[in-house]
């Protein structure tokens, strides 16, 4: 009987609040896609491989495409997102992606499996900058923090879920099998994003900053905030760059090989899946700035952890902490966003912010390349986690400037109900 009315209780504040509804189908669409897309990145990465006889060259160019073409296309992407319906945009990018992994699972030259990549990777990226423009549109701002809290427990899920399943998928059934698996993820989102309805057009605005392709950068470049922030993730990114080149040979230097590298991935997507239950509650500036730097210095001080302890089972751990650490400051990093930036060019600074944490990433892969020879990885892994620190420093100057309340009060609203809303996943 209490079931029963606690799931009555459910529904009828779905009727009354049909917003919450939208943010648990939308995040039901994130962690679904993002379980596809894990799958056939360990997909492309298996077939490219067995393909080419072994050969980590071309890996690296698949790679390597797909970053760059997701550079490339960003501004582009985040402008589609500001001029047209955002469902509309996203719904489009869905379903055209899912057309490019069918056309991948039957594709058998490595060549034009590395160019479709890109593709992929060209198609998929409206929908990042648009649907982080369109949660905005679908809560009232009390609960913005909550709901982008929500979206990011979605995408932990999926990323701990696609992990697990793309290899199991890839051993037992192949990568034909796996990048179908996809292309389906990419119709159940299209389906789930479908069933929100109304219309979600960016606001209209007169300002000459925000026209062009080039708006996003433009916002970014003369907003304090936005610069800091940017600042803050490109730098920790660059640290988290390198140590994706060295996690494996890490794992195989301490003996626990594939094994390793497995549970400590598992253990990573745990520890995004924390840090973003551990988001839900930072409302306001003060809370958001706090989250930034402390999430950025957790992830760090793990990081070069993993390098002064280096056993498997302190790894594992020190990589679930690290995980942690840097949901909670991507996280934050995006609330910030979100508060510095105006809806008629909302998708374009996403987009733009997007692009240049790719980019990071991307620099730093290349680095690290070069470094992981001379250094091995257990020095590498100190180096990755003392350049992830170094984003504590433009963390420490986003405004509010000053030192900020240890237990600050949330922002005031004028939502009239002030007690803790449960929310799909960010519970």
């Amino acid at each position: 009987m209490r079931v029963l009315l606690r799931l009555s209780g459910f529904q009828a504040r779905w009727a009354a609040e049909p917003f919450r509804r939208h943010v648990a189908y939308f995040t039901a669409s994130r962690m679904i896609s993002m379980t596809g897309a894990r799958v056939a990145t360990i997909a492309l990465v298996a077939v490219v491989y067995s393909r080419t006889g072994g050969s980590g060259g071309w890996v690296g160019a698949a790679v390597f495409t797909q970053f760059v073409c997701s550079v490339l296309a960003a501004p582009w992407a985040g402008a589609l997102g500001d001029r047209f319906d955002r469902r509309l945009v996203m719904l489009s990018s869905d379903l055209t992606a899912a057309a490019v992994f069918v056309v991948i699972a039957f594709t058998h030259t490595p060549l034009l499996l590395v160019l479709l990549s890109g593709v992929a990777a060209i198609v998929e990226s409206p929908f990042g900058s648009a649907s982080s423009a369109f949660l905005l549109m679908l809560v009232p701002e009390a609960e913005r923090t909550r709901a982008t809290a929500t979206r990011a427990s979605g995408v932990a899920v999926g990323t701990i879920v696609g992990g697990a399943l793309g290899g199991v998928l890839v051993a037992a059934v192949g990568g034909t099998a796996a990048f179908l698996v996809n292309s389906l993820s990419f119709v159940i989102s299209a389906a789930l994003v479908a069933s929100i309805r109304g219309s979600y057009k960016a606001a209209t605005s007169a300002d000459p900053g925000h026209a062009g392709i080039w708006a996003g950068t433009r916002v970014i470049a003369k907003s304090d905030a936005l610069r800091l922030v940017l600042a803050a993730s490109g730098a920790a990114l660059v640290g988290f760059g390198m140590i994706n080149v060295g996690e494996f040979p890490l794992f195989a230097k301490l003996g626990s090989g594939a094994l390793g590298f497995g549970i400590a991935t598992a253990g990573y997507g745990i520890g995004s899946y924390i840090g973003a239950h551990i988001g839900r509650r930072a409302e306001g500036q003060h809370r958001e700035k706090q989250l930034l730097f402390f999430g950025w210095l957790v992830a760090g001080l793990a990081i070069v952890a993993c390098g002064i302890t280096p056993s498997s089972a302190s790894v594992v751990a020190l990589f679930t902490i690290a995980g942690v650490g840097a949901s909670a400051a991507l996280l934050a990093g995006t609330l910030i966003i979100q508060r510095h930036t105006l809806d008629p060019v909302r998708s374009r600074v996403f987009a733009a912010s997007s692009g240049m944490n790719t980019a990071a990433m991307s620099l730093a892969m290349f680095i690290a390349g070069f470094l992981i020879g001379p250094l091995g990885p257990v020095t590498l892994c100190v180096a990755c986690g003392l350049v992830t620190l170094t984003a504590l420093l433009p963390s420490a100057l986003v405004p509010p400037r000053g030192q900020p309340p240890w237990n600050p009060d949330s922002e005031h609203t004028d939502s009239p109900e002030t007690r803790p809303r449960r929310w799909l996943l960010a519970t």
